[in-house]
């Protein structure tokens, strides 16, 4: 399948779509700061600098004046009409065409299997549970974290099992990827980074856990506003880069990723097994910061609170290990050769800058749902709604674990959890075609107009897609 993947939109649809006429492209894919604002009441729900709280060219697509020229997805990034997104937390369409993958996802479209997770890491607000629901309009210290991801978003795409045939998106870089690409490159182009790859805090240390759960074929990010590619090949023991950098790398020996969070002890020093998989430097300090040298027209990446952001100088570093396959290694008969997981970042929608690339990508599954019936093209993924189904479920278990054992959770609990990750797939595979559609299927014409182009203030949604949602997959009451 032919797919654009785009950097950060920021409100620029028009641009975008004018990039890709005449490619043939049949999916386009936005890796974050989408801008889905609809109206004055929405803008206000967006963390920005008030110079760039602009309406941008979505509210004409939300209207029906202009319609998406191509299938359309996104994830959310950190610069987010928060109320709108908020009133599809679990996925909807925004507009005709327009798809949002809600707060982590996974979904199928003609073959192709795509997961995703809105937000950005916050090390503190990571360590919560997503909040069931604001109040809007949100205050400045919900403003600054709403769009933050936390522990049982991750965990929802943690529980998937190996997908080497998967696309992922995630706003933010995995922290580490730079290893596996010219890093070198990358500093010439943004000199500032140089810190933050030597505090091992340029991207997200759980993202880095999840490429290496995962090990999807394409993995897509955007954020930090410049192009980077980089190569991990699952098929020489431990993933190391090519070429040794000039930031520290670790061998299959010593790769061993470090944890350092303010609630952590000495006594709690964890010994790990080593695996094969890739590991994950971990660390608590700003992720998302970039230093303020950078071109007048860039927008901040973050504004977190000062206080949010202090840095604890007496903070432990603890040596973790992130693998689940292991135990599936011992018992296979057989190596498995593993595509290699491309990783590409792209920049914002602006004249001169790469932020646009069409790539040809392989589909998952040729016989799956989604690619038999051109009239349903989009379904809902089994495995992520069994892992989705069992996180909502256990949240207050999820809630007692420490940073490490978010990273490598206790063998008893993780076995509990994949048990009743089967049971639900098991119990998805025995429905009728009729069944696994109306429940599965995610209907192309599903999008609803809620509020109205000329709101100024908030009021709250109901929105059908979530109500459908909720009925299907959440049938207890929740918000």
């Amino acid at each position: 399948m032919k797919v654009a993947i785009e950097g950060c939109c920021h409100g620029c649809l028009d641009n975008i779509y004018k990039s890709i006429e005449n490619k043939e492209v049949e999916l386009l894919i936005i890796c974050g700061d989408f801008q889905s604002v609809r109206n004055d009441a929405d803008l206000q729900s967006m963390s920005v600098p008030e110079k760039y709280k602009m309406m941008g060219d979505f509210q004409d697509y939300y209207m029906g004046k202009k319609k998406a020229p191509v299938f359309t997805i996104f994830i959310g990034g950190n610069h987010e009409s928060s109320s709108y997104l908020e009133e599809l937390k679990y996925g909807g369409f925004v507009a005709p065409r327009i798809y949002y993958m809600g707060r982590s996802s996974v979904v199928w479209y003609k073959g192709l299997r795509i997961g995703g997770l809105s937000g950005v890491y916050h090390k503190n607000n990571f360590m919560k549970l997503s909040q069931e629901k604001y109040s809007f309009p949100l205050n400045p210290s919900s403003l600054r974290s709403i769009y933050h991801y936390r522990k049982d978003d991750y965990f929802k795409l943690k529980l998937l099992g190996e997908a080497n045939n998967m696309i992922m998106l995630t706003h933010d870089w995995p922290e580490g990827i730079y290893n596996y690409g010219d890093v070198r490159q990358l500093l010439k182009l943004k000199p500032f980074f140089k810190q933050d790859i030597q505090k091992r805090d340029l991207g997200s240390p759980f993202t880095m856990s999840l490429l290496s759960t995962l090990r999807p074929n394409y993995w897509f990010s955007a954020h930090l506003h410049t192009k980077f590619s980089a190569f991990v090949d699952w098929n020489v023991g431990t993933a190391v880069p090519k070429k040794r950098r000039d930031v520290d790398l670790e061998t299959k020996a010593d790769i061993a990723k470090r944890v350092k969070f303010d609630d952590v002890k000495p006594s709690c020093e964890t010994d790990l097994k080593t695996s094969s998989n890739p590991t994950v430097e971990v660390r608590s300090t700003k992720t998302e910061k970039l230093s303020n040298k950078m071109d007048d027209g860039e927008i901040l990446l973050d504004m977190d609170d000062e206080e949010e952001n202090q840095i604890n100088e007496d903070e432990i570093i603890l040596e973790v290990k992130d693998d689940y396959t292991e135990k599936k290694k011992e018992k296979r008969q057989e190596p498995k050769l593993l595509k290699p997981t491309h990783f590409l970042a792209l920049d914002k929608c602006l004249p001169r800058r790469k932020y646009m690339e069409v790539i040809d990508i392989p589909l998952s599954d040729i016989n799956h749902a989604s690619n038999k019936d051109e009239m349903k093209p989009f379904y809902y993924d089994t495995e992520y709604i069994s892992s989705f189904k069992v996180i909502e479920s256990c949240k207050e278990k999820l809630n007692m674990l420490t940073v490490e054992e978010i990273l490598y959770p206790p063998l008893n609990l993780y076995e509990e959890l994949i048990y009743a990750k089967k049971n639900y797939l098991r119990s998805f595979e025995l429905m009728s075609n009729e069944e696994y559609d109306r429940m599965f299927n995610i209907g192309m014409n599903s999008f609803v107009q809620t509020a109205k182009p000329n709101e100024k203030h908030y009021k709250e949604y109901r929105n059908p897609q979530t109500e459908k949602f909720k009925i299907n997959f959440l049938p207890h009451d929740s918000t």
